[in-house]
């Protein structure tokens, strides 16, 4: 039976690149995929399966009940695109000025719409059902929260959910696996120290707030360094500083804003809290007043490791184990871990480097693109997990 699946994802190559490139070249951003929706709904429909609009404005799902009941397997795409300018001298580049596929979700939908095509072929040999998650805005929209939210999990219920993100830094034809913690909360900050302002000669009349600044910004990187337990992972980044608008005038306010990163909740509030303390000191030090925001923004990418060893396992039939690797936590943020805070699952990485192609360049950046051998690739390893899952033999 296994060389029948593989026969099938090998046919469709070349519809896999050609849908690919056709949706690398209209980039929509989050929460406005209305076109490629449509390309998904109108796919999704010829082969088959059961379709469902209108979650999260643009979200897309499709379910295919198998002849026989069993459990319910999630595999989820991201849809959006991101607001800059692609550089690639390539005959598919982006239509769209100011906006780029650079993450690879449209290799991420292509994908999923493979496996669609693969298992509504294949649908008697299905005992349970799959589900298909086509998401809006990850990048930063939180798409993946408004669905939870909505109910996507639900209807059938979700046992298990799976996930891939296309990985630079993995050669083509290699998979990569976080066992348990995958990537980081996302949070955010805003910190205004409110002085007063005066003649840059009569600093003596002014409480200057960007000298406070100053103070709070090295305190504030101290904290990574000195307060948290060198064995847990934490990152605190200033972005951005404001404050002032002339060479002799001390302004009445400065803003710092910035990320924080964390991969648990233990860390995540003892870094939110010394920021606080740390921040409301240096303010009392210099005898002004402070605003401290702290926005929460994605939770720790949390994976179940139970299944992360099954996608190991089942990607590991396929390519062999020397093509599985398990790597280390990211510190980057990704909005598939709402998912994983309901259900079991793991979110993994599919290798799309090919330096002799010359794909080498990372995500987000203007000249970001990947080695399409990865479509098909991605199409079987997605297959073997479902059907690792689900124990239907088809390998």
């Amino acid at each position: 039976m296994s060389h029948v699946v593989k026969e099938k994802i090998a046919e469709m190559k070349d519809w896999l690149v050609e849908t690919r490139r056709t949706i690398h070249m209209n980039p929509e951003l989050g929460f406005e995929e209305v076109e490629t929706a449509k390309l998904v709904v109108g796919y999704l429909e010829k082969f088959g399966l059961q379709v469902k609009t209108g979650m999260a404005k643009t979200g897309v799902i499709g379910l295919l009940k198998g002849e026989k009941p069993g459990k319910t397997v999630a595999i989820r795409a991201d849809m959006d695109a991101l607001p800059m300018e692609e550089a690639n001298p390539v005959p598919y580049r982006s239509k769209v000025k100011g906006k780029m596929h650079a993450c690879g979700h449209d290799a991420h939908v292509t994908i999923l719409l493979g496996v669609a095509r693969l298992f509504s072929s294949m649908r008697n040999q299905v005992q349970g059902n799959i589900k298909w998650i086509f998401q809006p805005a990850e990048e930063g929209g939180g798409g993946g929260r408004v669905l939870t939210e909505e109910g996507v999990l639900e209807n059938p219920k979700v046992d298990a959910i799976f996930g891939a993100h296309l990985f630079p830094d993995l050669k083509t034809g290699r998979v990569g696996i976080h066992e348990k913690e995958g990537l980081a909360a996302t949070d955010r900050f805003v910190i205004k120290m409110i002085g007063r302002g005066a003649h840059g000669a009569y600093p003596h009349l002014s409480k200057d707030p960007i000298l406070a600044a100053g103070h709070l910004i090295t305190q504030i990187h101290s904290i990574v360094s000195r307060n948290i337990n060198p064995l847990d992972s934490a990152v605190i980044t200033i972005g951005k500083v404001s404050g002032g608008t002339a060479f002799n005038i001390i302004p009445d306010e400065t803003e710092i804003l910035g990320t924080v990163r964390s991969l648990n909740q233990k860390v995540r509030e003892e870094l939110k809290s010394r920021m606080e303390q740390v921040t409301q000191g240096v303010a009392k030090s210099f005898g002004m007043d402070t605003h401290f925001d702290f926005q929460y923004g994605y939770p720790a990418l949390i994976n179940d490791p139970e299944m992360s060893r099954l996608v190991a396992a089942a990607c590991a039939k396929g390519i062999g184990k020397e093509n599985v690797d398990f790597i280390r936590p990211s510190m980057g943020g990704e909005d598939f871990a709402y998912y994983l805070e309901k259900v079991p699952g793991s979110f993994f990485r599919l290798g799309c480097r090919n330096e002799a192609k010359g794909i080498v360049n990372p995500f987000h950046s203007s000249r970001f693109d990947i080695d399409e051998d990865v479509l098909p690739f991605g199409v079987e390893m997605f297959a073997r997990i479902i059907d690792e899952y689900l124990g239907l033999k088809l390998f």
